[in-house]
């Protein structure tokens, strides 16, 4: 959005401070009435002009920052002068911003070029009076006025001389300006992708404010930490630092300050996928908007906020209706249609997921005849990017290239280089690929890694190389593909950007396994896996471990991967990510299914082999039916909710299935979703085979072949037809597709029915997850001296669980459940919830029986 309007399109993208916050040291004297007339005026304009950068008033700043410049130097003011010299830079680059949120991207670089020119004047002139503070002071304006948007080299640059003026200030023992360059070395290690050196340093500045009492400076270090964190996926400490940072603003910022916390606080909890939580930034963002000046600025970003958290939460109706409310209020006002255009883009995006098509095309028109009446092209480009993903999911995709090639060209004319090449990539390649278009993509890849060669920017680069890698694969050559990715690995590594470098081994492996290389495909996962372990990431390293299980179910592994899949699951419990639990769990049934499917029906001996194995999956299928549940995600419980009825099945137990089945089938009915209702009538044409009554199969079956139809779907469509042959060509001898011939064996040991028969083959039963947690809940009360503030979901160190007593509980545990835990079991589960998981998992494992 307008920087003069106060909104901004990286609320949460790193630290950027473009003012030092020195007001509260210049205001003392432009209040004491004994100083100096002059100085006293100086520090006023300057105090003045730090708030007009913050509010956007730019024309404003220049104006006070260059007569304060001009006071200080003519009453001979030396650390005035430092001082109003920065501030003046730090105009250049808040114009910077404004032009490049404009789309003026030619514009944005000259105001940087000018700020780095003044700077490299200044430093000579310092240079050759010896003043070592004045040498600082510049080094660290020519490195905030090219670590951004200026390429490569110029960070290399920026990075350079931030540490030179890190060395000058600490030498010369001035700990407010040491924070600042320290805080700009994190600022230029973020860019650079190298979180770990960010990550140092950002906890470096925290420190330094921290010891002088600076809370502003010390809320914008946490800021930039916070933002590290989310960007290197370790979102549970992005959380924690968002948090004190939001403390200190609530304590001496100013709403504005608070409201840009407060929406970066939010966009974490959205990326930990957390749709309770965004809600509730959301609406705290909205009440604050009330206390803003020109809350109608900062609007847009609160409600573009909001509609990702409903849609996230799978309540895309009320995201439309938010934007409908908001238009009502911002359209009356005819000097805020760029704002409108805004609000309108969001309401495309929340029509499109709601499926409403037809009026994704009247909003669409809307807002292209607007931001054409207003002259902007950015915002243009933005809406055509938002119609492209609209008319995918609508799966009109000739209209979406259409709006995807608009896109680029808006972009392309606009000289905004870097939206150009992550447009090309991400929208315009994305549906080259769906329309099987894979020269074309690989053209587009091509283009948009020569621009990025030209303007110097190695880590786009290195993305189209990663990119231009899995698209080598699809046209036939896999041996351009490995190159590519090799190239790509290399930039990375050299910028120290582990995060890339993992996905682009990831993308290896995939490219291998697609060649039946399957050696290499695992060697390429696991060195992903590695990666991941020393970036921290829990939730990438469960989705590399993802990988590997592919890797091992191509190679027909079964059993590694079951055990790769598990691990998945078990990071994404320790994690609290309940979303990433489903989503893994689902994956590990369909690998269960494919590996119990495998067995020998005639092989009595695997038969206790085969029931465990149900039971297990079983077990996982429950979960995902409960999380699903308190996720309020109908669709993920739609799917639950058919895999336990698949399990069902595959034990012989037709009457229990059909109870999940129906459910299934009502709640994708409730939903539209035909894939979903395609699945759990086929499982009802498993479950009437397996009763025996072969019409009621065949009418189901009818209503299969009619949804698989209208899908157009190959796989669908293979589906139907696996359940044809089912119910036509072998009767009522299989109840379910090859997997369900196990059934009959498990009926004889243990009963037409779920109840178990007694005898020696009778199955192992695990313990109750509630009875566990609800344990776990009672001896956490006790130790922290009871309260109702203990819960599954609550981290036990917020519940009162210090770190002796997390060895105790450790020790209880142990003693209670007969299992040895880590050490870290604490840091690694650090919920009820998850350490319930863990139990149930080592209980399982050791066949240990627990009753409570």
């Amino acid at each position: 959005m307008d920087a003069k309007k106060g909104g901004r399109d990286r609320v949460w993208e790193g630290g950027h401070t473009v003012i030092d916050h020195l007001s509260p040291f210049y205001s003392k004297y432009a209040d004491t009435s004994s100083a100096n007339a002059k100085i006293r005026e100086a520090s006023m304009k300057m105090c003045v002009a730090e708030g007009q950068i913050e509010d956007g008033d730019l024309e404003e700043a220049t104006n006070a920052s260059e007569d304060c410049l001009e006071i200080f130097r003519e009453e001979g003011d030396v650390r005035g002068t430092r001082d109003a010299l920065r501030l003046v830079v730090h105009v250049y680059r808040a114009k910077a911003d404004e032009a490049r949120n404009k789309g003026e991207r030619a514009e944005a670089r000259d105001y940087l070029e000018k700020a780095e020119a003044l700077a490299e004047e200044e430093l000579s002139n310092y240079r050759d009076a010896g003043d070592d503070l004045g040498q600082g002071c510049m080094l660290l304006c020519m490195a905030e006025s090219t670590c951004a948007y200026r390429g490569s080299m110029k960070r290399d640059e920026a990075l350079e001389n931030a540490e030179e003026a890190l060395a000058i200030f600490r030498e010369v023992k001035d700990p407010k300006y040491e924070g600042l360059a320290a805080l700009t070395v994190a600022e230029v290690y973020f860019r650079k992708r190298n979180f770990h050196a960010a990550r140092r340093a950002a906890a470096e500045a925290t420190e330094i404010f921290k010891g002088i009492d600076d809370k502003l400076c010390q809320a914008m270090s946490l800021h930039m930490g916070a933002a590290t964190e989310a960007r290197a996926g370790v979102l549970e400490m992005a959380i924690r630092l968002g948090r004190k940072s939001l403390k200190l603003l609530q304590e001496g910022g100013s709403k504005k300050q608070q409201m840009a916390s407060l929406l970066a606080l939010g966009q974490f909890y959205l990326m930990r996928e957390d749709a309770r939580l965004s809600l509730s930034m959301g609406e705290a963002a909205m009440a604050l908007l009330q206390e803003l000046d020109d809350a109608i600025s900062w609007e847009g970003v609160a409600i573009g906020f909001i509609v990702e958290a409903y849609i996230l939460n799978n309540q895309s109706d009320k995201a439309v209706q938010v934007c409908k409310d908001a238009l009502e209020r911002a359209r009356p006002r005819t000097d805020q249609k760029r704002e409108t255009v805004y609000l309108l883009h969001h309401l495309i995006h929340a029509l499109s997921v709601y499926g409403d098509i037809d009026q994704v095309l009247e909003v669409s028109e809307e807002a292209l005849a607007m931001s054409t009446e207003i002259g902007c092209k950015r915002l243009k480009a933005h809406v055509y990017e938002e119609l492209s993903h609209a008319h995918l999911l609508a799966e009109q995709n000739n209209d979406a290239l259409y709006a995807a090639k608009e896109a680029v060209s808006l972009l392309k004319d606009l000289g905004a280089d870097h939206d150009e090449i992550t447009t090309r990539l991400q929208v315009l390649t994305k549906v080259l690929i769906i329309q099987d278009n894979y020269q074309e993509a690989a053209n587009q890849i091509e283009l948009a890694k020569e621009l990025a060669q030209k303007i110097e920017e190695k880590p786009l680069e290195a993305f189209c190389l990663s990119i231009q890698s899995r698209v080598q694969a699809l046209l036939g050559d896999p041996e351009g593909g490995v190159k590519a990715a090799d190239l790509a690995i290399d930039m990375f590594k050299e910028d120290g950007d582990r995060r890339g470098e993992c996905r682009v081994w990831e993308g290896l492996s995939e490219i291998h396994m697609t060649a039946n290389d399957f050696s290499s495909a695992l060697r390429a996962a696991k060195r992903a896996e590695t990666l991941c372990a020393d970036v921290g990431d829990t939730r990438l390293m469960a989705r590399m471990k993802h990988t590997t299980s592919m890797v091992h179910m191509s190679a027909d592994a079964h059993d590694e991967a079951k055990a790769a899949i598990t691990e998945a699951i078990k990071l994404s419990r320790a994690d609290d990510d309940m979303r990433g639990t489903v989503k893994y769990i689902f994956l590990a049934m369909d690998i269960w299914v494919t590996s119990l499917t495998a067995m020998d029906p005639e092989d009595k001996s695997k038969v206790r082999i085969y029931r465990q194995g149900c039971e297990k999956a079983m077990r996982l299928a429950k979960e995902a039916v409960k999380l699903s549940i308190r996720l309020e995600d109908r669709y993920a419980e739609c799917m639950a909710n058919y895999w336990v009825g698949t399990m069902h099945i595959m034990m012989g137990r037709p009457k229990e299935a059909r109870v999940n089945a129906d459910l299934s089938l009502e709640i994708a009915k409730s939903k539209r979703d035909m894939l979903s209702e395609m699945y759990a009538r086929g499982l009802l044409v498993q479950i009437c085979l397996q009763e025996k009554d072969v019409k009621a199969a065949k009418e189901n079956l009818k209503d299969v072949q009619g949804l698989a139809e209208e899908l157009g779907d190959p796989q669908a469509k293979a589906m139907a037809d696996q359940l044809k042959e089912l119910v036509m060509g072998s009767g009522v001898q299989e109840a379910a597709p090859q997997a369900a011939a196990m059934a009959a064996p498990v009926q004889e040991m243990g009963g037409a029915s779920s109840a178990a028969g007694p005898g020696e083959e009778l199955a192992y039963i695990a313990p109750d997850p509630l009875a566990i947690k609800t344990h776990i809940i009672a001896m956490v009360k006790n130790m922290v001296g009871g309260g109702d503030e203990v819960d599954g979901d609550t981290p036990l160190m917020e519940s009162g669980v210090d770190s002796l007593a997390s060895v105790e509980l450790r020790t209880q545990l142990q003693g209670e459940f007969k299992v040895n835990l880590p050490s870290t079991v604490m840091f690694n589960y650090p919920t009820i919830e998850g350490l319930t998981g863990l139990l149930i998992d080592e209980c399982t494992q050791k066949k240990i029986t627990w009753s409570g």
